[in-house]
């Protein structure tokens, strides 16, 4: 279990590169460093199928699929009744769950977005590859449909089987909040918000400073330490300590609203951010489900269904954390847009600003100098095209 959730935290994964590069491509982050060949194009939005840190992110996460497959495999085995076996397999469940959900994010769909007819997903492996032969055979993309059906299995069983609350590994409550993600994402907006309002609040959450990490906010945060570290203070610092690959997007600091507190936090005086500090010792946690995200997901879903009542008493709860006045929208569209921008500057560096504009199929109208719409999913590592002799089809236009 420990190896399962170690491949999460891989520099090629959650350690930094994986909300990272969504968020380049987003224009969240500008890359001012030396990686112009893997970062510097990401940034660009020219990422080429031989993108080195593009096939990094992808290997690695099939790594971690592979690992969880591994532990539900073995752990069946398992009869002494001491062994936790549900929870242990709840757990693995809903890490594979996550791996698939970010592997879509990047790599599947289509164009307009996640959840349409003849979506493009990614190659299925629910088993583990435990030798050379047929479990190690290449398999085809499967549908975007169907990985999605698998995500959903994987989360049902891990909130049936797991308990509330928060911590380095994932409870029910993380279970719950990535359901609604993902439903969220596919744009089933009343699924989102009934699987959004069983995650308890989080002790002290309305009244936490609004910087993104403080403990009444996390409820599944990677923590790391000295002897097993990431790289988000050390692409975000200069020297001593850091190697400044990053600085906050151009339009980013303006995006803030006069007042909110937020702006300091994301886009700090230094031209940084506070949200990895730790140049030392490299081991600022890594917050991969917030209940900030919980509570403007329930006001987008309301929104969307209709209940503008709750869904502006919840985007309020985030706008007077951050020091902003009650929203004055008062239509679904208006409200909709605020809810967006609260997303987009409170999950900052998160890793979640791209998915948003993939999943409202603005893309284009954000970022209008990105006009080859088939960009809007990245390429197939070219390696995974070239040992299968094209059996896992590349991305239309690479």
């Amino acid at each position: 279990m420990l190896g399962c959730y170690d491949a999460v935290q891989a520099a090629d994964y959650d350690g930094v590169a994986f909300p990272s590069t969504a968020d380049l491509i987003a224009g969240e982050i500008r890359e001012v460093g030396t990686f112009n060949t893997t970062y510097g194009v990401i940034a660009q939005n020219q990422t080429l199928p031989d993108n080195v840190q593009v096939g990094n992110t992808w290997d690695v996460i099939y790594i971690a699929i592979n690992r969880a497959n591994y532990l539900l495999q073995q752990s069946d085995k398992i009869t002494d009744p001491a062994f936790p076996k549900l929870t242990t397999q709840a757990q693995a469940r809903a890490l594979r769950a996550y791996h698939y959900m970010n592997l879509l994010g990047l790599w599947g769909g289509s164009t307009q977005g996640y959840g349409y007819d003849g979506g493009l997903g990614v190659p299925l492996r629910l088993t583990p590859t435990t030798a050379i032969g047929t479990e190690t055979a290449a398999i085809p993309r499967s549908s975007e449909a169907d990985v999605a059906t698998a995500i959903r299995a994987d989360l049902d069983f891990a909130i049936a089987n797991l308990t509330t609350g928060t911590g380095t590994t994932i409870t029910k409550s993380a279970a719950l909040a990535l359901r609604a993600r993902f439903e969220l994402r596919m744009r089933k907006y009343a699924d989102a918000l009934a699987f959004a309002k069983q995650v308890p609040a989080t002790t002290g959450f309305a009244t936490a400073a609004a910087t993104g990490l403080t403990s009444p906010d996390a409820i599944w945060q990677l923590a790391f330490s000295v002897t097993d570290q990431n790289s988000y203070a050390f692409y975000w610092y200069p020297s001593p300590g850091g190697r400044n690959e990053f600085d906050p997007g151009t339009t980013l600091a303006a995006a803030h609203p006069a007042g909110d507190r937020r702006l300091a936090v994301n886009v700090a005086a230094s031209g940084t951010t506070l949200k990895y500090t730790h140049t030392a010792t490299r081991d600022d946690p890594f917050n991969v489900v917030r209940y900030a995200e919980v509570v403007l997901t329930i006001a987008e879903a309301a929104a969307q269904t209709g209940d503008l009542t709750t869904a502006a008493a919840q985007l309020n709860i985030i706008r007077t954390r951050a020091g902003l006045a009650p929203t004055t929208a008062t239509t679904a569209a208006a409200l909709v847009t605020d809810i967006l921008l609260q997303r987009r500057l409170e999950l900052a560096y998160e890793g979640n600003y791209w998915f948003d504009l993939r999943r409202t199929n603005t893309v284009q109208t954000a970022l209008p100098t990105y006009t080859q719409t088939f960009r809007n999913l990245f390429p197939i590592p070219q390696r995974e095209t070239n040992i299968t002799n094209n059996l896992i089809a590349q991305n239309p236009m690479y």
